[in-house]
């Protein structure tokens, strides 16, 4: 089942949206095939442009040369379509790494920040350590820096205790068998 959402996402993807409505932002700037780029889909390429290309977009002539580097990409990506590398197993599992990865990105960013929002470190959690320390400087010195280790501490703490709870809230099951069959080969 997964697969089939992620082959309907694929595909959904590399074809491109088409709107025949003529709004300002859908009105379409080029079209190659069956694909139309709209106005918007131009201005998001211009606004998630590469850092080392931005000087390019400040020219007529510098937009146009983009433009036709975009013009160049979506050619290529219809003909690897019409070749059918876009369902070729490989292709299909190097999109899947990709997407899983963006996916734990961002579970991870938005649970971090939740757990850094939540965790506090009290004034004296900061003199207990700085005692236990031995520390040699001043506390005033090194009272921000402790407070900065406490609370990276707490907040790896914390992260690692909520993905306990999903690994134990989790059916997993491990075949013993096969993976040993794996130290063998």
């Amino acid at each position: 089942m997964k697969n089939i959402f992620f082959i309907i996402f694929v595909i959904l993807f590399l074809t491109g949206c088409s709107v025949s409505n003529n709004s300002p932002d859908k009105r379409i700037v080029v079209q190659i095939n069956k694909y139309k780029m709209t106005e918007e889909d131009l201005k998001y390429e211009f606004k998630n442009t590469p850092y080392d290309e931005t000087e390019l977009l400040k020219t007529e002539n510098g937009r146009k040369k983009y433009l036709s580097g975009l013009i160049e990409k979506e050619v290529l990506l219809q003909e690897a379509q019409r070749q059918g590398i876009d369902r070729e197993k490989d292709f299909m599992k190097s999109i899947e790494n990709y997407w899983e990865q963006a996916l734990l990105r961002i579970l991870i960013e938005r649970k971090s920040k939740e757990i850094s929002s939540l965790t506090h470190v009290y004034d004296n959690e900061i003199e207990e350590y700085y005692k236990n320390s031995g520390e040699n400087l001043s506390f005033s010195k090194v009272k921000n820096e402790i407070m900065n280790i406490i609370k990276q501490k707490k907040e790896t703490d914390a992260m690692n205790a909520w993905i306990d709870e999903l690994k134990n809230s989790s059916y997993i099951t491990v075949d013993e068998k096969v993976l040993k069959s794996f130290a063998t080969e």
